[in-house]
C-alpha cells in the first residue's frame, strides 16, 4: 500500500500548480511576474510581464546518475552553462525518480525558475537555490530539459 502511495505521489509530470510549488513565494515576489487569481480565487495566472507571456510550472523526476547531470547544469555559471551543457548532454526523466526538477517558465521560454529536489528521509529537500533565467540563459536551460 505505501509503495502504491509513494507513485502515485511522485508520478507527476504533468502540468503543476504553480501556486502550490515550494518556490512559489520567491517566484511571486519577482517584479517580472505577475499574479492573477480567477475562477474565485482558486486559480491563479502567472504572466512574465516583460513579455507578457503565461508562466507554467511542471516537474521533472530523474535517477540518481541523471540528477546529478541536472545538479552539475542548474549549478553551472553563465560564462560556463554552454560547454556544461555539452559536456553532460540532456538528463533522461524517469517515472519514479531520486531528483525532482520543480521547472516554471513563460510560454515564449524567454523565462524560467528551476529548483532541485532530492528525495530523502521519506520527503524532497532542496539541493541548492532557485535558479531564475532570462533570455538566452533562459533558452539555453529550457532547451535541455522541454522538447
Amino acid at each position: 500500500m505505501g509503495l502504491a502511495i509513494t507513485f502515485i505521489l511522485k508520478k507527476r509530470k504533468n502540468m503543476e500548480n504553480i501556486s502550490k510549488m515550494e518556490m512559489a513565494n520567491a517566484l511571486f515576489n519577482k517584479p517580472y511576474i505577475k499574479t492573477e487569481k480567477k475562477f474565485f480565487g482558486f486559480k491563479t495566472n502567472v504572466t512574465y510581464t516583460k513579455t507578457n507571456s503565461p508562466v507554467v510550472g511542471i516537474c521533472l523526476e530523474f535517477s540518481p546518475t541523471e540528477g546529478q547531470k541536472v545538479q552539475t547544469i542548474v549549478e553551472a555559471s553563465l560564462e560556463s552553462l554552454d560547454a556544461t551543457i555539452q559536456r553532460e548532454g540532456r538528463p533522461k526523466t524517469s517515472d519514479n525518480g531520486n531528483y525532482r526538477l520543480n521547472l516554471c517558465y513563460s510560454q515564449d521560454r524567454e523565462f524560467a525558475a528551476l529548483h532541485l529536489q532530492q528525495f530523502s528521509g521519506f520527503e524532497y529537500h532542496n539541493v541548492g537555490g532557485i535558479r531564475f533565467a532570462e533570455g538566452d540563459e533562459a533558452h539555453k536551460l529550457l532547451a535541455v530539459f522541454l522538447k
